[in-house]
């Protein structure tokens, strides 16, 4: 089995989530409702997130969607 061209890793103290989809979109979704969940709950907050992925466009699109959406008062 091919890996998924977008995989993105959600990592804290204590944890680590990897969310993959075939297209930038799709990965994008999945790691965001991850987020939501995580804001959720108390002191879990994410401290990383990395990209991976071969088009460095796309991971820069992400990037700057990520940067957005992390700072925003209500994820949603």
């Amino acid at each position: 089995m091919r890996p998924a061209p977008f995989t993105i890793v959600i990592s804290g103290k204590r944890y680590e989530c990897r969310v993959a989809g075939n297209t930038e979109a799709e990965a994008a979704d999945k790691a965001e409702h991850i987020l939501h969940q995580l804001r959720q709950e108390e002191r879990v907050w994410p401290g990383q997130l990395n990209i991976e992925c071969e088009d460095l466009e796309a991971a820069k699109r992400l990037a700057a969607y990520f940067a957005t959406i992390t700072v925003e008062p209500d994820l949603k």
